[in-house]
């Protein structure tokens, strides 16, 4: 790591992530012992996880990599929030939303390769009603469907595919109204308002195209209540990284942020479900994360 000569490094490895992901990375990272100094540690579980992220930095390591999913990520990052210990990722979940943004390989073996050769640099991060966030915040249909992948026995793309298109069969849309650094005012009923820090949710679905991550500006995303004919016209524009322009999609970005709906809705955080609430306020960390990119 060319910004981080001397190490030590610590990596955090979640066993359960993903599909072969764990093996690949024992055997690659077993052929490097002994080119730099580093430490593997196989997670018991995300509070064994939490907790050696957390004393990581007292501990003088330079660097922690999460070798997981973004849920993983999510869990070892915020622990490093506005310390000097760097964050890398090894990707082995389903979306990789976090390391997809960074430019990260979705090959483990690369991804090792590229952590070993990469640079540092800052980026911001932010927190909702106080709680830590990386990459995104979402609340309204998005969060619902977090939470029924969240439960789900089946993982992968293809069912959270199909978990979208169930939600939207039946989700209604709430009103929100959205204070934006207490003078813009925005009223929408919506299926979703996501903040977003980085560009996607994950298995390059952008539902932040415009996104910079160290700018020191949180980017609101609403997507308005539509037709159901317009629904997978809206949802190839994740993959297409326009849906930005689309006529059913309002932006703003501001550094202070408060959300307000008539009934709770459930949110998610990175990911990981939150349980509902009327009112949310989010709030920019500039610089305030270290990460490791190629």
């Amino acid at each position: 790591m060319k910004d981080l000569e001397g190490g030590p490094f610590l990596f955090i490895v979640n066993p359960n992530s993903g599909t072969g992901g764990y093996e690949r990375f024992q055997k690659h990272i077993h052929a490097l012992q002994g080119s730099s100094p580093f430490e593997v540690v196989t997670s018991k579980s995300p509070e064994h996880s939490i907790e050696l992220a957390r004393s990581a930095p007292s501990k003088g390591y330079k660097a922690v990599i999460a070798v997981g999913g973004d849920g993983s990520v999510h869990e070892i990052g915020v622990q490093l929030i506005g310390t000097e210990t760097a964050l890398g990722i090894i990707p082995t979940g389903s979306g990789n939303g976090i390391s997809r943004h960074l430019g990260i390989s979705n090959k483990v073996e690369e991804a090792v390769d590229e952590l070993f050769a990469g640079k540092v640099r800052s980026i911001d991060t932010f927190e909702v009603n106080c709680a830590p966030s990386i990459g995104f915040c979402g609340s309204g249909i998005d969060a619902h469907v977090a939470k029924a992948f969240d439960e789900a026995s089946e993982r992968g793309f293809s069912n959270y595919v199909k978990l979208s298109i169930d939600a939207f069969s039946h989700y209604q849309p709430q009103f929100y109204t959205l204070l934006l650094d207490g003078k813009e005012t925005i009223v929408q009923q919506a299926y979703t308002v996501v903040v977003a820090n980085i560009t996607q949710f994950g298995n390059n679905a952008y539902i932040n195209p415009e996104g910079v991550d160290d700018d020191g500006l949180l980017d609101v995303i609403v997507v308005k209540d539509l037709p159901p004919t317009a629904l997978m016209p809206l949802a190839s524009r994740l993959f297409l990284n326009n849906i930005h322009k689309s006529k059913w999609v309002k932006t703003a970005r501001a550094k202070r942020i408060e959300l307000v709906t008539n009934h709770p809705v459930a949110y998610q955080i990175d990911g990981e479900p939150m349980p509902p609430t009327t009112m949310l306020t989010f709030e920019v960390k500039p610089g305030s994360l270290h990460v490791i990119t190629p």
